[in-house]
């Protein structure tokens, strides 16, 4: 039996089955931060809902043989406009914590910049093919349940930090009461008897999580900054020659 044309690789790569996956993600992102300081169950539905699916876009991006630049660009951007609307919205809702959030936006956003710029300067097909020196960001990128447990992570962190703004959310447990003595109880290495207390544990674990991709690829962005700086110029001068 004969595919439908949308589910072949086709000419019209903006109606891929994952690109329209992606517009689909773009409204969801939309619908979470237009009501994110009023609805915080909608804001999370709309969310997390926008995370499912880009895992869903890249398996039908696999399985249709449908990748093409677009999705690949358009996967990123969305990626980094929802997490960075996130991060603005813990910054206005923890006004004492918005620096913080703001140096975690900017860090995200330069780390993945630099990983882009890489991509398109060595003609890799994807920002996931790598082929740094670094030995984490190596295996951050070609073991998926590696990458998966620090994308979670990330995604959680900064929903439950989200959460805890509002009462309804703060009665939770094991979560803390408020957002200060949840930073705190992250890095909390006593106890008793010396051991590390439950929350302790997985609030490190959530920040190890959140932070380690940025951090790969900001390690990988200075670690490449050089010859990729280079490379216009390069190609320039076999231009001119």
């Amino acid at each position: 039996m004969k595919r439908h044309w949308l589910l072949t690789r086709h000419s019209k790569v903006e109606l891929y089955v994952p690109n329209l996956i992606g517009y689909v993600r773009v409204a969801c992102a939309l619908c979470a931060f237009a009501v994110a300081l009023h609805r915080p169950l909608e804001c999370v539905f709309w969310y997390f809902l926008g995370f499912v699916l880009d895992a869903v876009d890249g398996y039908f991006a696999r399985l249709l043989q449908q990748t093409s630049t677009l999705g690949t660009v358009l996967d990123m951007v969305t990626d980094r406009l929802a997490t960075a609307g996130l991060l603005a919205t813990l910054g206005v809702l923890n006004p004492r914590w918005h620096f913080g959030f703001l140096a975690l936006l900017m860090l995200d956003v330069f780390s993945h910049w630099f990983q882009m710029y890489a991509t398109l300067v060595s003609g890799a097909a994807t920002h996931k093919d790598v082929g740094s020196r670094s030995a984490l960001v190596r295996c951050y990128y070609r073991r998926r349940l590696f990458m998966g447990f620090c994308c979670v992570c990330c995604e959680v962190l900064y929903l439950a930090l989200y959460l805890l703004h509002w009462p309804a959310f703060r009665a939770w447990r094991p979560l803390p009461l408020h957002l200060p003595a949840f930073a705190a109880a992250l890095f909390q290495s006593g106890g008793e008897g010396g051991r590390l207390p439950f929350i302790g544990l997985v609030g490190e674990s959530l920040a190890l999580g959140s932070t380690l991709p940025s951090l790969l690829l900001a390690r990988h962005a200075a670690g490449e900054r050089a010859p990729l700086l280079q490379a216009p110029a390069q190609r320039a001068a076999a231009t001119d020659c």
